[in-house]
């Protein structure tokens, strides 16, 4: 019996020849050679998915799996992980990179450590799912045809959504792209061409599996014989090819993502700032935004700058967002929040050093 968590291949995956690599070598359907299914050269429309939106942590991870990949890769690819709404807009909220290795055209992808890793994901963030696949560089290539039909069986509410990363900076103002794509049939121009295809294909499915079922049962012949013949009528079925097209991207940034984006986009420094700083820092420039705001009301109420009603709803709104408090009441109110904080840093200091005495003690009586 296979084991539990061993993924049944897919119909156009077989297993690598390589048995120390556990990678599954991913072929085009009805088992044709890699070069019936190509990518075809992208062009600009709208699909199922209306766009793509993509947050920085996404982008980081990218970043981080070409950074470490072997010296022997030219490219990494992972999963998508997020969530479809209700107006075929994607949200990409999350992603690993899966292992794999291309080869003269032909394609070796860790399907098992795929679906360990959905699998682990899913026990943290139950409503992400797989919306796509993302690969580092600038457009498509022939092999993302095979790439993306495997993951189109892995996306269970749209079709997956192909996301690069040009890591190489050319055109900075095009740095990423998203994809959607899909399967046509060569030569079937005509309706008796693509139902005499899809009915090749479907035979082929069925056939396989009785022949599995009859492996099973202990007919070795007859098995043999439905095997060729699936082979025969996978043959039979015209070649399939991925349609790119290249959908509207969104870098969506939530405001504790900005605040994490500006840090890592500043300069680096030799230490990170305290907390006596960083709040230094912070009303800093909280005061420097109250000024802007004063001069600006000053300057329309002396009729220096146009009125604008927009900006005066908003300043309204924020006005009336502040608590009122007097003076008194606001430095009790800030003086015992002072006091929680300190509180708490005093009590993880009392654990640190209890842990640390604890860890000296274990020693001492080791070399006792």
């Amino acid at each position: 019996a296979p084991h539990a968590r061993t993924p049944t291949p897919l119909p156009h995956a077989r297993r690598s020849p390589r048995a120390s690599a556990p990678l599954i070598q991913l072929h085009p359907p009805h088992e044709r050679a890699h070069d019936s299914m190509v990518a075809f050269l992208p062009v600009f429309g709208s699909g199922k998915v209306a766009a793509a939106k993509v947050h920085p942590v996404v982008v980081f991870n990218i970043c981080d799996s070409y950074i470490r990949r072997q010296e022997t890769q030219e490219r990494v690819i992972g999963t998508l992980l997020g969530s479809v709404g209700p107006d075929g807009v994607v949200d990409v909220r999350n992603s690993y990179a899966v292992p794999h290795n291309e080869q003269g055209g032909q394609v070796y992808v860790d399907v098992e450590f795929h679906r360990a890793m959905i699998e682990l994901h899913q026990k943290v963030n139950p409503k992400e799912s797989i919306v796509g696949w993302y690969s580092t560089g600038d457009g498509v290539v022939p092999t993302d045809a095979l790439i993306h039909e495997f993951y189109a069986h892995e996306c269970k509410v749209m079709g997956p959504v192909h996301v690069t990363l040009d890591v190489s900076f050319k055109d900075r103002n095009n740095l990423m792209r998203a994809w959607v794509g899909q399967s046509l049939t060569l030569g079937a121009g005509h309706g008796k061409a693509a139902d005499a295809g899809a009915g090749a294909s479907a035979a082929a499915k069925v056939s396989k599996q009785l022949t599995a079922e009859a492996a099973a049962e202990g007919g070795g012949a007859e098995a043999a014989g439905d095997e060729k013949a699936a082979e025969k009528a996978a043959a039979a079925a015209p070649p399939t090819a991925i349609h790119f097209q290249e959908i509207h991207l969104v870098k969506q940034f939530e405001e504790a993502e900005r605040v994490g984006l500006a840090l890592l986009s500043t300069p680096a420094s030799d230490k990170i700032s305290s907390e006596m700083e960083g709040l230094e820092a912070t009303v800093g420039k909280l005061s420097a935004m109250l000024e802007q705001s004063s001069a600006y009301v000053q300057g329309v109420c002396d009729g220096k700058v146009p009125a604008d009603a927009e900006i005066g709803r908003y300043l309204a709104d924020t006005l009336a967002a502040v608590p009122r408090l007097t003076r008194d009441q606001f430095e009790k109110l800030f003086g015992d929040s002072i006091q929680d904080v300190l509180l708490v840093m005093y009590l993880s200091n009392i654990t640190k050093m209890q842990l640390m005495l604890a860890e000296k003690l274990q020693t001492a009586s080791l070399l006792i």
